[in-house]
């Protein structure tokens, strides 16, 4: 009897783990309430402790490393560190320049340039370098022509879905973004910030070619085409040109005669909404851009400028007959007669 015990036992240890849990769940009409008295043999036989033979599997196999638990009133349970309670919240990643959270490796990397100012992504047609190879992906689609993104609205279709998101304001009229100073609304924040450079007067962007100084990127790019001459957008009605799309759409109003951008209070409509928002500034009499020198306020950011060379006696606009020099261009529509000797 105690060798056939012997084997009883010697088998068991060679049971798996979960063999050997249903040992410990046979159903009560076949076995004692007792787990470890065995019928008819008079005698009793410990089972195997489930842990040690578990940690035993464990260096057997080459998967990770599995844990099993037993109990009456959960079951069984197995562990792995795949499982949820061993799962970690993964790690951000963090730019040592200013701080923001990324959430990969490769984001850092294309974030790290906007720093350092690198472009290694260039456009093989017109040699445009971009940080990021998507931005130059889209470029590239001006290009082909090709304008996947279209307005459900009016049919109207953009190269880039950022374009599309802002054109569809156009047709709720909705501008999310609100000067704090002087209360003016821009469809994009980037619009805003840089609107919020004619208050300081901070011209971060100079033209190599004539040392001009501007607010944004943008407009140094539509500066920089006064000197190439370069006019890109051409009317389909009359052949003039211009180097700005929006003087175009703009230009277009005067074949059409529309001019959808009516003042609430007076009811007079313009035809840009730039002229709407400077008219407004007639009724309230607010003057919000101020000049440095002599605290002087004016209505428009372009007034500011042309007093501002009252102080500097800076003579931009030259005569083409005598070459002598103004301040402003108004001489332009005087008859050459009527200037001063």
């Amino acid at each position: 009897m105690a060798s056939e015990i012997h084997k009883e036992h010697s088998a068991l240890e060679r049971q798996s783990p979960d063999e050997l849990l249903h040992f410990t769940k046979l159903d009560d009409s076949e076995h004692s309430t007792d787990h470890n008295d065995f019928s008819g043999s008079g005698e009793t036989l410990p089972l195997p402790d489930v842990t040690a033979v578990s940690m035993a599997n464990n260096n057997q196999t080459d998967g990770a490393p599995v844990q099993i638990e037993a109990s009456e009133d959960e079951g069984t349970r197995r562990r792995g560190k795949n499982s949820r309670g061993h799962r970690q919240k993964k790690k951000r990643l963090t730019c040592a320049v200013c701080g923001k959270s990324l959430s990969s490796k490769q984001m850092l990397q294309y974030h790290e340039l906007t720093h350092t100012g690198e472009k290694r992504f260039a456009c093989k047609i017109c040699g445009k370098a971009f940080t990021q190879r998507g931005t130059l992906r889209q470029h590239e689609l001006i290009h082909s022509g090709e304008k996947p993104f279209a307005c459900r609205i009016c049919g109207k279709s953009f190269a880039q879905s950022s374009n599309l998101s802002t054109h569809k304001l156009t047709h709720t009229g909705d501008k999310p973004f609100a000067c704090r100073i002087c209360g003016k609304s821009f469809a994009r924040s980037s619009h805003l910030s840089t609107h919020k450079l004619t208050h300081t007067g901070e011209k971060p962007f100079t033209c190599v070619v004539c040392g001009k100084s501007l607010s944004s990127k943008q407009m140094l790019q539509y500066h920089e085409l006064t000197h190439t001459g370069e006019k890109r957008f051409a009317c389909r009605i009359c052949g003039k040109a211009f180097a700005q799309s929006k003087n175009l759409s703009s230009h277009k109003l005067t074949h059409t005669g529309e001019k959808p951008f009516a003042c609430r209070i007076c009811g007079k409509s313009f035809a840009r909404s730039s002229s709407l928002s400077s008219h407004k500034l007639t009724h309230t009499g607010e003057k919000p851009f101020a000049c440095s020198i002599c605290e002087k306020s004016f209505a428009f950011s372009s007034n500011l400028s042309r007093h501002k060379r009252t102080h500097t006696q800076e003579k931009r606009f030259h005569c083409s007959v005598c070459g002598r020099g103004f301040r402003s261009k108004v001489f332009d529509s005087v008859e050459l007669s009527q200037l001063p000797a």
